[in-house]
């Protein structure tokens, strides 16, 4: 897994993510993203359309990053997502109150990317042709 910075002005400053991101890389993970967005005094954009694989403890990961830089007054924003990373931001939104996750495309096969997202933890999202599902507990995240 590599993380480095893609850009950095004083108004955006963006970082990306290559490889795996599993068990093994996500403690990793989270101590370069922190050590990589210090000096951003601005929104903090991540770059995962080069992700090529993410499990639950690299969610936990950027969900922790994701806190750290709120609770620093930043914000972070997924600019690009790649199919393994739009799956599991779908999958782990169907209880949004738990997580904090960007809702993904709907259907979209291909790496996006678009207009970056606010990471927020309100609803849950699902493709509009989707159906209805229960939705399971997934607190602890």
């Amino acid at each position: 897994m590599d993380v480095f910075p893609t850009r950095r002005d004083e108004h955006v400053h963006m970082i990306s993510v290559r490889g795996d991101v599993d068990l093994a890389t996500a403690a990793d993970l989270l101590a370069r993203l922190r050590m990589l967005a210090e000096p951003a005094s601005g929104p903090i954009l991540l770059d995962l359309s080069q992700t090529t694989f993410i499990d639950c403890a690299g969610l936990r990961a950027l969900w922790a990053f994701d806190q750290h830089v709120v609770a620093a007054g930043g914000s972070v924003h997924a600019a690009a997502v790649s199919l393994p990373v739009a799956r599991l931001f779908e999958l782990a939104a169907l209880n949004g109150d738990a997580t904090r996750i960007p809702a993904p495309p709907a259907h979209d096969p291909a790496p996006r990317s678009a207009a970056p997202q606010q990471w927020s933890g309100h609803g849950r999202s699902r493709a509009p042709d989707a159906p209805e599902r229960a939705e399971p507990s997934v607190r602890g995240l």
